[in-house]
């Protein structure tokens, strides 16, 4: 009996880190200043490589103060912040995305520094 729940804990074990492993494999991050944003797309440099990342409204995007920016932008009526609202040419970020077919998708945005006026 004990040797029959090791080897299940053993191939639960194995899946589960598989499956991290390929999940993993799909996720990329790219960190680097950004160049130019757009309603739907932000270039990012780092030294001479640049990526071109679309995003949408499922895209997550971590800024200090974007939830009281929210809350405010909210409270006014709009739905709430957009990318070109909390990202800025100039701010350094990463970026993690997918790639699905020659486009990279960005899922998620994090400002690292952000050279915004306060």
């Amino acid at each position: 009996m004990k040797r029959n729940a090791k080897l299940v804990a053993a191939l639960v074990l194995g899946l589960g880190l598989s499956c991290a492993s390929a999940w993993a494999a799909d996720t990329e991050s790219f960190l680097g200043t950004v160049k130019n944003v757009s309603g739907s797309s932000i270039t990012v440099e780092r030294g001479t490589l640049s990526g071109i990342f679309t995003f949408d409204s499922k895209t997550h995007v971590g800024v200090s103060g974007a939830t009281a920016k929210t809350k405010e932008a909210q409270a006014a009526g709009k739905p709430g912040l957009t990318v070109p609202d909390v990202v800025h040419v100039g701010d350094q970020v990463t970026v993690r995305y997918t790639e699905k077919g020659n486009a990279m998708i960005a899922n998620d945005i994090l400002v690292r520094v952000s050279l915004a006026k306060k």
